[in-house]
Protein backbone atom coordinates (compact mmCIF):
# COMPACT_ATOMS: atom_id res chain seq x y z
CA UNK A 1 0.00 0.00 0.00
CA UNK A 2 1.37 3.64 -0.55
CA UNK A 3 1.26 6.25 1.11
CA UNK A 4 1.56 9.97 1.15
CA UNK A 5 3.48 12.56 3.37
CA UNK A 6 3.41 16.40 3.22
CA UNK A 7 5.93 18.80 3.95
CA UNK A 8 5.73 22.28 4.84
CA UNK A 9 8.53 24.72 4.68
CA UNK A 10 9.01 27.79 3.77
CA UNK A 11 12.44 26.32 2.68
CA UNK A 12 13.15 24.95 -0.73
CA UNK A 13 12.00 21.90 -1.65
CA UNK A 14 15.91 20.91 -2.23
CA UNK A 15 17.15 21.18 1.25
CA UNK A 16 15.07 18.40 2.26
CA UNK A 17 15.63 16.14 -0.77
CA UNK A 18 17.17 13.45 1.41
CA UNK A 19 14.13 13.36 3.19
CA UNK A 20 12.13 12.87 0.35
CA UNK A 21 14.68 9.99 -0.97
CA UNK A 22 13.99 8.13 2.83
CA UNK A 23 10.28 8.51 2.06
CA UNK A 24 10.34 7.06 -1.23
CA UNK A 25 12.18 4.82 -0.68
CA UNK A 26 9.54 2.94 2.16
CA UNK A 27 6.52 3.72 -0.76
CA UNK A 28 5.38 7.02 0.29
CA UNK A 29 4.74 9.69 -1.99
CA UNK A 30 5.87 13.17 -1.00
CA UNK A 31 4.70 16.79 -2.21
CA UNK A 32 5.91 19.85 -0.85
CA UNK A 33 3.96 23.29 0.39
CA UNK A 34 5.08 26.52 1.78
CA UNK A 35 1.28 27.39 3.74
CA UNK A 36 -1.43 25.09 4.70
CA UNK A 37 -4.59 26.70 4.32
CA UNK A 38 -7.38 26.49 6.72
CA UNK A 39 -10.10 26.57 4.11
CA UNK A 40 -12.32 23.75 5.77
CA UNK A 41 -12.84 21.35 2.15
CA UNK A 42 -8.68 22.05 1.83
CA UNK A 43 -8.10 20.17 5.70
CA UNK A 44 -10.56 17.97 5.11
CA UNK A 45 -9.52 17.03 1.80
CA UNK A 46 -6.20 16.75 3.22
CA UNK A 47 -7.00 14.04 6.07
CA UNK A 48 -7.52 11.71 3.08
CA UNK A 49 -4.96 12.42 0.83
CA UNK A 50 -2.11 12.69 3.30
CA UNK A 51 -0.99 9.89 5.69
CA UNK A 52 2.02 12.23 7.23
CA UNK A 53 2.64 15.70 7.50
CA UNK A 54 6.55 16.87 8.47
CA UNK A 55 5.44 20.63 9.77
CA UNK A 56 9.38 21.93 9.49
CA UNK A 57 7.91 25.80 10.09
CA UNK A 58 6.58 27.84 12.39
CA UNK A 59 2.30 28.14 11.52
CA UNK A 60 1.41 31.36 11.25
CA UNK A 61 -1.42 32.63 12.74
CA UNK A 62 -3.67 32.30 9.57
CA UNK A 63 -2.34 27.74 9.30
CA UNK A 64 -3.18 27.64 13.04
CA UNK A 65 -6.58 25.90 12.49
CA UNK A 66 -5.39 23.88 9.79
CA UNK A 67 -2.45 22.93 12.04
CA UNK A 68 -4.95 22.40 15.16
CA UNK A 69 -7.28 20.53 13.04
CA UNK A 70 -4.86 17.93 11.25
CA UNK A 71 -2.21 17.15 14.53
CA UNK A 72 -5.49 15.97 16.23
CA UNK A 73 -6.10 13.23 13.32
CA UNK A 74 -2.67 12.57 11.51
CA UNK A 75 0.61 11.63 12.03
CA UNK A 76 2.39 15.18 12.25
CA UNK A 77 6.65 15.84 12.47
CA UNK A 78 6.90 18.92 14.11
CA UNK A 79 9.78 21.39 14.47
CA UNK A 80 8.84 24.44 16.06
CA UNK A 81 10.92 27.87 16.21
CA UNK A 82 12.49 28.44 19.52
CA UNK A 83 11.86 32.16 19.52
CA UNK A 84 8.06 32.01 18.53
CA UNK A 85 7.83 28.63 20.99
CA UNK A 86 9.81 30.74 23.81
CA UNK A 87 7.81 34.21 23.28
CA UNK A 88 4.69 32.73 23.33
CA UNK A 89 4.79 29.79 25.94
CA UNK A 90 5.41 33.09 28.14
CA UNK A 91 1.79 33.73 27.68
CA UNK A 92 0.50 30.37 27.09
CA UNK A 93 -0.45 31.28 23.52
CA UNK A 94 1.60 28.97 21.60
CA UNK A 95 -0.32 26.01 19.71
CA UNK A 96 1.73 23.32 21.55
CA UNK A 97 1.40 24.70 25.16
CA UNK A 98 -2.11 23.05 25.33
CA UNK A 99 -0.68 19.74 24.10
CA UNK A 100 1.98 20.06 26.91
CA UNK A 101 5.13 21.61 24.87
CA UNK A 102 6.83 24.61 25.89
CA UNK A 103 10.12 26.68 27.09
CA UNK A 104 10.58 28.67 29.78
CA UNK A 105 14.27 30.04 28.62
CA UNK A 106 15.82 29.05 25.29
CA UNK A 107 18.38 26.71 25.99
CA UNK A 108 20.96 26.67 23.16
CA UNK A 109 22.35 22.96 23.60
CA UNK A 110 25.81 21.99 22.44
CA UNK A 111 28.39 19.18 23.14
CA UNK A 112 32.31 19.61 22.47
CA UNK A 113 32.75 16.10 21.38
CA UNK A 114 31.12 16.65 18.28
CA UNK A 115 33.76 15.52 15.03
CA UNK A 116 32.02 17.97 13.18
CA UNK A 117 33.95 21.14 14.43
CA UNK A 118 30.68 23.13 15.36
CA UNK A 119 29.16 22.40 18.85
CA UNK A 120 25.91 22.73 17.89
CA UNK A 121 25.99 19.78 15.23
CA UNK A 122 25.41 17.38 17.62
CA UNK A 123 26.01 13.74 16.64
CA UNK A 124 23.85 11.23 18.98
CA UNK A 125 23.97 8.20 20.18
CA UNK A 126 21.25 5.49 19.40
CA UNK A 127 22.75 3.25 21.69
CA UNK A 128 22.10 5.55 24.77
CA UNK A 129 18.30 5.97 23.90
CA UNK A 130 15.28 4.54 26.04
CA UNK A 131 13.23 3.96 22.48
CA UNK A 132 14.88 1.58 21.03
CA UNK A 133 12.25 0.68 18.66
CA UNK A 134 13.17 3.96 16.95
CA UNK A 135 16.63 2.41 16.63
CA UNK A 136 16.33 -0.79 14.80
CA UNK A 137 19.67 -0.17 12.10
CA UNK A 138 20.48 2.91 13.33
CA UNK A 139 24.11 4.02 15.02
CA UNK A 140 23.77 7.88 15.17
CA UNK A 141 21.58 10.90 14.61
CA UNK A 142 22.89 14.08 13.57
CA UNK A 143 21.10 16.88 15.50
CA UNK A 144 22.11 20.56 15.02
CA UNK A 145 21.29 23.97 16.07
CA UNK A 146 19.43 22.30 19.00
CA UNK A 147 17.21 23.55 22.09
CA UNK A 148 16.14 22.23 25.05
CA UNK A 149 12.01 21.20 24.52
CA UNK A 150 10.34 20.86 27.92
CA UNK A 151 7.25 18.25 27.49
CA UNK A 152 4.44 17.27 30.00
CA UNK A 153 2.87 13.50 29.58
CA UNK A 154 5.44 13.03 26.22
CA UNK A 155 8.01 10.09 25.60
CA UNK A 156 11.19 11.17 25.03
CA UNK A 157 12.66 9.98 21.99
CA UNK A 158 15.92 11.79 21.82
CA UNK A 159 18.23 13.08 24.36
CA UNK A 160 21.64 14.40 24.96
CA UNK A 161 25.06 11.89 25.27
CA UNK A 162 26.94 12.25 28.44
CA UNK A 163 28.99 15.39 27.04
CA UNK A 164 25.86 17.13 25.96
CA UNK A 165 25.22 20.53 27.88
CA UNK A 166 21.93 23.18 27.35
CA UNK A 167 23.01 26.31 28.12
CA UNK A 168 21.57 30.15 29.05
CA UNK A 169 24.67 32.10 28.02
CA UNK A 170 27.79 30.22 29.78
CA UNK A 171 25.60 28.82 32.19
CA UNK A 172 25.09 25.24 32.13
CA UNK A 173 20.84 24.07 32.61
CA UNK A 174 20.58 20.75 32.08
CA UNK A 175 23.53 18.36 31.00
CA UNK A 176 23.60 14.83 29.71
CA UNK A 177 19.93 12.76 28.89
CA UNK A 178 18.38 15.25 31.08
CA UNK A 179 18.52 17.57 27.70
CA UNK A 180 15.41 16.61 25.64
CA UNK A 181 15.84 16.66 21.62
CA UNK A 182 13.03 14.95 20.45
CA UNK A 183 9.17 13.16 22.17
CA UNK A 184 6.04 11.90 21.24
CA UNK A 185 2.58 11.79 22.56
CA UNK A 186 0.47 9.66 20.38
CA UNK A 187 0.12 10.54 16.62
CA UNK A 188 2.54 13.54 17.50
CA UNK A 189 6.50 14.20 17.64
CA UNK A 190 7.84 16.97 18.08
CA UNK A 191 11.51 17.96 17.64
CA UNK A 192 13.86 20.79 18.97
CA UNK A 193 16.90 20.51 16.40
CA UNK A 194 17.38 20.25 12.78
CA UNK A 195 17.33 16.02 11.98
CA UNK A 196 15.72 16.94 8.44
CA UNK A 197 17.92 18.72 6.13
CA UNK A 198 20.13 17.51 3.94
CA UNK A 199 23.22 18.08 6.16
CA UNK A 200 22.29 16.77 8.83
CA UNK A 201 20.56 13.47 7.27
CA UNK A 202 23.84 12.91 5.42
CA UNK A 203 25.96 13.05 8.69
CA UNK A 204 24.11 10.09 10.58
CA UNK A 205 21.85 7.61 10.07
CA UNK A 206 18.57 9.98 10.13
CA UNK A 207 16.92 8.67 6.97
CA UNK A 208 16.59 5.08 8.50
CA UNK A 209 15.25 6.62 12.17
CA UNK A 210 12.83 8.61 10.51
CA UNK A 211 11.67 5.86 8.13
CA UNK A 212 11.58 3.73 11.56
CA UNK A 213 9.63 6.25 13.59
CA UNK A 214 7.20 6.92 10.73
CA UNK A 215 6.46 3.29 10.40
CA UNK A 216 5.91 2.76 14.06
CA UNK A 217 3.69 5.70 14.21
CA UNK A 218 1.10 5.05 11.47
CA UNK A 219 0.86 1.40 12.95
CA UNK A 220 0.17 2.46 16.60
CA UNK A 221 -0.91 5.86 16.40
CA UNK A 222 -3.81 6.84 19.28
CA UNK A 223 -5.66 9.98 17.42
CA UNK A 224 -6.99 12.53 19.81
CA UNK A 225 -10.78 13.03 19.62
Amino acid sequence: MDFSALIVTEEEPYNYRELEEALLSIDFEVEFISELNPDLSWISKSEFKYDVFFLLKEPSEYEIPAVSSLSKMKVMFIKPDAFSLHQKSKKSKHWLNARGVFIDEILEVVDESSNLSNPRKIILSASSMKAQEYFEEVEKIAAFNAFHVSTNGWRTILHGNRTTKALVGELIMRAGKEVNLAARNDNLIVFSCDVFSNEAMQAGDNAKFIQNVVEIMLEGADIVE
